[in-house]
């Protein structure tokens, strides 16, 4: 099964919390859970999405996490998943799933 990764930082000012708020309405996908926590000044919020790709048959799934203490913030993506047939070939759904929330991340100021 392939993956792709991708960390960015940024610091928008409406915070990691309005960037979430972003993904469950941009990306397009499943909301298939979320996780938030905050403690010792900082906040970190996980999502995972799920995503149907017509293409091959099949699902891919992204994990992003979001980290924010102060002014600094993170995000780790992580797509993966995607895979059909007897050598799992994803035909780049787990790649495109992952570079449609660097493209929404990058629109918020995140590099």
């Amino acid at each position: 099964m392939g993956n792709t990764v991708i960390k960015m930082s940024g610091s928008h000012t409406a915070g990691i919390k309005e960037i979430a708020n972003a993904f469950r309405r941009e990306i397009g996908a499943d909301l298939v859970s979320e996780s938030c926590q905050e403690f010792d000044g900082a906040a970190v919020i996980l999502l995972c999405f799920e995503k149907y790709y017509f293409r091959n048959g099949s699902y891919a799934s992204l994990t992003v996490m979001l980290t924010e203490q102060g002014e600094a913030q993170t995000a780790d993506i992580i797509g993966f998943g995607g895979g059909t047939g007897l050598f799992n070939f994803s035909y780049g759904a787990n790649s495109n799933f992952t570079e449609a929330a660097k493209k929404l991340l990058t629109k918020y100021g995140f590099q």
